[in-house]
């Protein structure tokens, strides 16, 4: 299995969005254990039942609701954060990752005297996970939490990049690029390193290609899989921006002849 995201260290990429709001009257509350920050985790469980079009989300979402202390995106800078001076109540980040299995097959891109070698990649296993952590300043009043405007803002940044649709198409714009051709100058320098063993161990070889495995392509793999991420991290980012602008930061609902009104519709879990 190759990793890479938050926790993974071979080609590592952590992506964390930050989506704040302005200030909003908070209400009373309260929970237990304060880490290095000032910060509180709320638990679900202390909550009354979120309702049916959150459960789901929730899960799926793989949420951490934080209380208190100082907005997460100051206390752990991960990228620059907007409006550092500014006084917000809310803040939602995530953290983005993908995990894949494959095989490949080595061959010559149209024929050997092309002097270009090429990819065949089969992918068994693609996930893109997501995990996600929602800050308030205060804790809102628990009885009516999931009312909470403040609270129903930060679920629909929730739902955008929780969005089961980026899985699909993540995956989908991966596996049509399911060959990968190498330059000249790529391949000259693989060959070189090929033929040395080629020339010591070549009876146990049919021919050069049979040298290089899964091992010599995963450069290439991980390029490859690493860009159609950025433009997945890319579009979820667009949304996020979008859907504070279109409601000033949560402070108007969303339109619901807008562009966002269908991504943000409850989605059944099939």
């Amino acid at each position: 299995m190759n990793s890479h995201g938050l926790t993974f260290l071979t080609s590592a990429l952590m992506v964390t969005i930050v989506t704040v709001i302005p200030s909003w009257t908070p209400a009373r509350g309260a929970t237990d254990t304060v880490n290095a920050h000032g910060q509180r985790e709320l638990r679900l469980d202390d909550l009354p039942a979120p309702p049916d079009e959150f459960k789901s989300l929730l899960h799926r979402g793989n949420v951490t609701f934080l209380i208190g202390g100082q907005r997460p995106s100051v206390a752990n800078p991960s990228r620059p954060t907007r409006d550092v001076q500014r006084r917000f109540d809310a803040e939602t980040r995530y953290h983005m990752s993908f995990t894949y299995k494959s095989r490949c097959r080595w061959a010559w891109a149209d024929t050997s005297r092309s002097q270009r070698l090429a990819i065949g990649v089969r992918y068994d296993e693609i996930e893109l996970n997501t995990e996600h952590q929602i800050w308030l300043r205060q804790m809102p009043n628990r009885d009516t939490f999931w009312e909470s405007p403040l609270v129903r803002h930060e679920l629909d940044h929730l739902r955008l990049s929780s969005d089961p649709r980026l899985t699909t198409r993540f995956v989908t714009a991966v596996k049509k690029r399911g060959r990968i051709k190498l330059t000249r100058d790529q391949t000259t320098l693989l060959l070189d390193s090929a033929e040395k063993r080629y020339e010591t161990q070549g009876r146990r070889y049919r021919s050069i290609l049979d040298v290089l495995d899964s091992d010599h392509a995963q450069q290439w793999v991980d390029e490859q899989l690493q860009a159609e991420f950025d433009r997945t991290v890319e579009l979820v980012e667009i949304r996020y921006q979008e859907l504070d602008q279109i409601t000033d930061h949560g402070r108007h609902p969303v339109p619901e002849d807008g562009p966002l009104s269908q991504l943000l519709a409850p989605r059944e879990e099939p």
